[in-house]
């Protein structure tokens, strides 16, 4: 069970209509080529099923499901610029995972700018500084690259969660460049925090699982924009729109 949407460049994203999950994700390269950038397999398995779909129009739609006494809601909306807008309970938005070569391709060459002065070594560890560490890209770095570093000698990826700036409202926190295709993946969320897992054939930048009460709520909103730039003019040194803590 699916719905896809479509916007006027071409894109279709389609979207798992019983798990919320994102399926696939067709983009052109800075050549006009169409790939789908999402992983085969996503790295985590969406925590509710049984959601049922209201299409809403050919580029937005809206899922809902009855879980613990009330009603749940995720939107998406896919804009004409390439930009995938989800809003929902934050604990309920989905994390795709992406390749922006396409299936078969290795991440490592993925360039990651990531705006955030503080991250979670651990799952109960205090913030620590990113500062000369495997964790700090405030300036661009590829994800490979990142690997061998002492603090991630061993794993096969990052799994961490990252503190952001106190930008209140949706404000981009992360850009993913793949020089090979020219694709740009921009991250914007409106929480104070962003997940990032990768492994070897793909990486996801995502609103972090938070642990709340049964039937608490925390609304959120998170931006996938996805585009090209010509090799010409490639610079993976472009800041990110918001300023971090320092």
């Amino acid at each position: 069970m699916s719905h896809t949407l479509r916007n006027g460049r071409g894109m279709r994203v389609e979207v798992n209509t019983h798990n919320a999950s994102l399926l696939s994700w067709q983009a052109p390269d800075r050549y006009g080529r169409m790939a789908d950038v999402l992983a085969a397999v996503p790295l985590a398995a969406p925590s509710l099923t049984g959601w049922w779909c209201t299409a809403l129009g050919e580029a937005s739609m809206l899922l809902q499901l009855a879980h613990e006494g009330r009603l749940l809601a995720l939107h998406f909306q896919l804009d004409g610029d390439g930009t995938l807008h989800i809003e929902g309970d934050a604990i309920f938005l989905p994390a795709p995972c992406f390749n922006l070569q396409g299936h078969g391709a290795g991440v490592g060459d993925h360039v990651l700018r990531l705006a955030a002065s503080r991250y979670f070594p651990g799952a109960v560890a205090q913030a620590r500084e990113v500062a000369g560490s495997a964790f700090d890209f405030r300036q661009p770095a590829p994800l490979g690259a990142r690997l061998v570093w002492p603090e991630l000698a061993g794993a096969p990826g990052f799994a961490h969660d990252f503190c952001l700036a106190g930008t209140s409202g949706l404000h981009e926190a992360a850009r993913v460049s793949d020089p090979a295709s020219g694709r740009i993946l921009r991250f914007s969320s409106t929480l104070p925090a962003l997940h990032l897992r990768s492994d070897g054939g793909c990486f996801c930048l995502a609103s972090p699982r938070l642990g709340r009460a049964s039937g608490s709520t925390l609304q959120a909103s998170v931006a996938y924009r996805l585009g090209v730039q010509d090799m010409d003019v490639f610079d993976i040194s472009e800041a990110v729109s918001m300023m971090l803590n320092k």
